[in-house]
């Protein structure tokens, strides 16, 4: 049996625990360490035991971390930048990833302010997108606010940039690397589908081609991680590389100098994520553990690159992609035999092995992985199982596309293209597990619901590891299904107390727009929100699985975030002028997955069973700049063979002026319902809304928004025509349906 020793674990944890605590409060943070030297010193004066001096050893060692937070803290802000404050700056910053055409936001790090030079300081830079590409290392000057951020964001400030122009450009090594992954992404591209968008991404890192739904799609599948380098690429890297050098003749000190070189290339072409730089730092300190002899405990070498990364930058022990990158690694050096060996009892021993890899890992993550999504990926160690043979062929030959690229043209093509197949399957597991019934299930979110899942983790271990598993399978599942059944039950409740009758609906889905009509034919959608979650519930508590037609008023997030929900789920889209390549992307998806897409404008009509749409904007297709003047616009008017429907104007998110031209061109339409524009913003035209005169007013909003939306004067100006006013920020999802001659109010939440 393999006796674990727990010294190098134990320090890993008290380092990232006094990070923790000093970021939190420092002054707390130095009085705990105090205390701890004071009983560090009262053992060494009782004796000394070797237990006692590696008690005190290890708190001299941990208390290095408190010492490394507390200078990083004054580096991250330093008196040239008034902390807290947003000023108006001239700085000079490094980018650290590649900055795309049409990127808004590239992490980077601050370098100089005001003529002074500056310790790198991690930051996020927000800019307009612009149509160049720039690789990492690429330093430009910007004006621009600065912002501080939250003390456990790893990002220490935040650059609004009105204006940036390049300073230096990227070493040449950087150029060369980044030439070598957009050569491939266009590869792979020009392969077309959901495997030529996901083969740069699962070779290199590189998303830029993956679409929202495929993204989702992956999340939903729990395979999200493979479209994120990590460290499983980089055992794959020095594992070939030494063993062809081993194959060669090549030596242990051979091994470790090009196995160490080849980590190296390896990060310089994916750029360092977080879990490729703790993956090759643990790599790295396995070789010289072999090299020296030593045997490289999986625990012991990962405890080590954990203390040693943290104490050098101790504001990644809040990185999420580190954190998961160290549980899933530590979680499978110590769960992997351990589950491999239960599962036996009832699996032959191959596939045992094969099923306890993901499933450790996921049990591992799941914890934190509930504080960025609140769900349980049903079908994820299945779908896993599934892809894991493929990952690997799909790293291999994107290292062989892009670096055997750069030297040869047609072996690029060749590796892009044999990498296409895999990667294209990978992608159809994702579609496949995502379209599955109860793919995901709702789980509780925050602080609370991670610990409900680690409290899952913890009774399946003991069931894997005690002497009586069933009552701690029972326990697992008792909490499963406890956690599972109270977030559904109000989704449940909701479902089977709306009216089956219903006309129109609004979905609570936060700050955003989501509007379903119900037709004789189907459902027509207007927008689709920004919130993928309330989206999925509302469609569930509709009990809406396919839309006949998806209306799409603008290109704002608010209002088209989530149109990977309706991939395969819709027959026509509607929409205005998309704004630029990632609009366009987002049609093409829909296109791809089957709906016919329809670019409108003032005049074009459509009937969709007993309604008919009219869309009244933007009044050419070649108006305006797209953006909220240039919303789509509609009436939907039930037909004459429908006397008791609803009828209801959209207005999108067009403003004052946009509204005044529309006053003529709505002149004679008596809605019933109008869906206020812009979430209610203060940009509005009273004599529209006079007009109109409807008698129920709508408003999609996100409470406590940070926009003031509605704001009073557009709650004063719906007051003054007499209209109701629901909100979705009050009252959640809720449906209208004439009843006679009365309009019937079903809201979730009872109001």
């Amino acid at each position: 049996m393999t006796v674990v020793n727990w010294r190098l674990p134990g320090l890993a944890v008290g380092a990232l625990a006094q990070i923790l605590l000093t970021i939190a409060s420092p002054p707390l943070a130095i009085a705990v360490n105090i205390a701890l030297g004071g009983i560090a010193g009262i053992l060494v004066l009782r004796g000394s035991s070797e237990r006692r001096k590696t008690v005190v050893v290890m708190w001299l060692l941990s208390l290095l971390a408190v010492v490394s937070t507390l200078a990083h803290q004054q580096l991250r802000y330093p008196s040239v930048l008034e902390n807290g404050a947003t000023q108006s700056s001239e700085v000079e910053v490094v980018l650290t990833r590649t900055l795309t055409p049409g990127d808004q936001s590239v992490p980077a790090v601050l370098t100089a302010s005001a003529g002074q030079d500056l310790a790198r300081i991690p930051i996020r830079l927000f800019l307009d997108g612009g149509d160049q590409r720039l690789a990492p290392g690429t330093t430009l000057r910007a004006n621009g606010s600065l912002l501080s951020t939250e003390r456990f964001d790893a990002d220490a400030w935040r650059l609004f940039a009105d204006e940036v122009e390049v300073v230096r450009p990227a070493p040449k090594i950087f150029q060369r690397a980044d030439a070598m992954r957009e050569d491939f992404l266009g590869r792979s591209v020009a392969l077309g589908g959901d495997g030529g968008a996901l083969l740069p991404g699962l070779a290199l890192g590189d998303t830029q081609a993956v679409s929202d739904s495929l993204e989702s799609d992956m999340r939903v599948a729990a395979l999200a991680h493979l479209v994120a380098v990590s460290g499983a690429n980089s055992a794959l890297v020095v594992g070939l590389v030494v063993l062809v050098t081993a194959l060669c003749g090549g030596g242990i000190w051979w091994r470790l100098v090009l196995g160490v070189l080849a980590l190296i290339g390896f990060v310089i072409l994916v750029t360092p994520e977080p879990s490729i730089v703790r993956a090759s730092v643990m790599a790295t300190l396995a070789l010289v553990a072999v090299v020296a002899g030593r045997p490289a405990r999986g625990i012991s070498v990962l405890s080590l690159a954990v203390w040693l990364l943290v104490l050098l930058d101790p504001w990644r022990s809040v990185q999420f992609a580190f954190v998961l990158s160290v549980l899933a690694t530590a979680g499978i050096v110590l769960g992997l035999a351990p589950m491999a060996r239960f599962l036996s009892r009832a699996l032959p021993t191959w596939m045992a092995w094969v099923v306890a890899l993901p499933l450790v890992a996921q049990l591992a993550v799941q914890p934190v992985v509930i504080l960025l999504r609140p769900t349980l990926p049903l079908y994820g160690v299945l779908a896993n199982i599934v892809a894991a043979p493929l990952a690997p062929l799909v790293t291999v030959l994107g290292l062989v596309g892009s670096v055997g690229g750069a030297l040869v043209g047609p072996i690029g093509a060749l590796a892009a293209w044999l990498g296409w197949w895999p990667a294209s399957g990978i992608a159809a597991i994702a579609r496949t597990v995502a379209s599955l019934p109860a793919a995901e299930v709702p789980w509780i979110d925050g602080l609370t619901g991670a610990v409900a899942m680690a409290g899952v983790s913890a009774a399946v271990w003991w069931g894997v590891r005690g002497s009586r598993p069933l009552a701690a399978f029972a326990i697992a599942g008792m909490l499963v299904a406890g956690v599972v059944l109270s977030q559904s039950a109000p989704t449940m409740v909701s479902r089977l107390s709306r009216p089956d009758g219903w006309q129109i609906a609004q979905c609570d889905v936060g700050q955003g727009d989501a509007l379903l009509v119900n037709t004789s034919v189907g459902v027509v959608a207007i927008d689709t929100g920004d919130d993928e979650q309330l989206l999925r519930r509302c469609l569930h508590v509709m009990g809406v699985s396919f839309v006949e037609v998806l209306v799409l008023t603008h290109f704002d997030r608010d209002h088209v975030g989530q149109t990977g929900v309706f991939r395969s789920r819709v027959g026509t889209v509607l929409t205005g002028p998309p704004d630029n390549a990632a609009d366009r992307q987002r049609l093409k998806d829909l296109q791809d997955s089957g709906a016919v897409i329809t670019e409108v404008s003032e005049g074009d009509q459509i009937r969709v069973g007993n309604y008919d749409i009219a869309v009244w904007w933007p009044v050419t297709r070649n108006l305006a700049d797209p953006g909220n003047d240039s919303s789509v616009v509609v009436s939907i008017e039930p037909t004459a063979s429908n006397p008791s429907g609803l009828s209801l104007v959209a207005l999108g998110d067009v403003g004052e002026e946009a509204q005044m031209m529309l006053r003529p061109r709505l002149a004679g339409l008596a809605p019933d319902v109008v869906k206020v524009s812009h979430h209610g913003s203060a940009d509005q035209s009273p004599a529209l809304y006079r007009d109109l005169g409807a008698q129920v007013a709508i408003i999609g909003v996100g409470a406590d928004n940070d926009y003031g939306h509605p704001t009073p004067r557009a709650l004063d100006i719906l007051r003054t025509t007499g209209a109701i006013v629901l909100r979705s920020d009050e009252r959640g999802t809720l449906t209208l349906h004439r009843e006679g001659d009365e309009i019937r109010l079903w809201s979730e939440r009872g109001q």
